[in-house]
């Protein structure tokens, strides 16, 4: 892409992590070699005219999901459709993050996870949206408790990290999927 209808540049340098480097939410060394059966994720974004783009989207890189990456993808697009359609005039960031703690909190307890209102900060470490505009964490001066309005962009990006470890089912582990959108906020109804 180039300047005649597409970004100008790199918001960012972007991550692109295969297997249990896309559980690492900022992965940049970018130079592990993918493998069949893996998930590679890529987080990237352009800017055009000053404006930033920030999308992530997590994917086989055999073509296809393995069972127990279906479900945590099937998981995380549900709870990210909710969100998105909670993007409206008068919603706050605070309460859609509230919304995705519970909805994915539930989806980990479906996953055979521990599920806690504490225990899910384990696997979804991170708010589920920043506000965009002229930079890509755009601007931390307007809090999550801000009534969203209409025009405004921010980001929407639940997900869960489930860490090659021994308490977890043999299936999920070294799963990182996070599913990353810009919106424009709509009129409240």
């Amino acid at each position: 892409m180039g300047a005649h209808g597409g970004k100008t540049r790199m918001a960012y340098p972007p991550v692109v992590a295969g297997g249990a480097s896309g559980n690492i939410i900022h992965y940049s060394r970018n130079d592990k070699p993918v493998r069949d059966g893996e998930l590679l994720t890529m987080d990237a974004g352009g800017e055009l005219y000053g404006y930033a783009s920030d999308i992530t989207r997590a994917w086989p890189v055999s073509g296809r999901f393995t069972s127990a990456q279906l479900d945590v993808y099937e998981a995380i697009r549900e709870v990210h459709q909710q969100c998105l359609e909670g993007c409206r005039a008068g919603n706050t960031l605070r309460a859609l993050h509230g919304y995705s703690v519970t909805a994915l909190c539930e989806a980990l307890r479906q996953l055979g996870l521990p599920h806690s209102s504490s225990a899910y900060r384990r696997f979804y470490p991170h708010a589920l949206g920043h506000w965009l505009g002229l930079d890509t964490h755009d601007t931390p001066l307007v809090t999550l408790d801000t009534p969203m309005e209409p025009g405004v962009v921010l980001t929407i990006e639940p997900g869960l990290y489930l860490p090659d470890s021994e308490d977890i089912p043999k299936g999920l582990r070294g799963i990182g999927i996070r599913l990353e959108d810009d919106v424009a906020v709509r009129d409240g109804d």
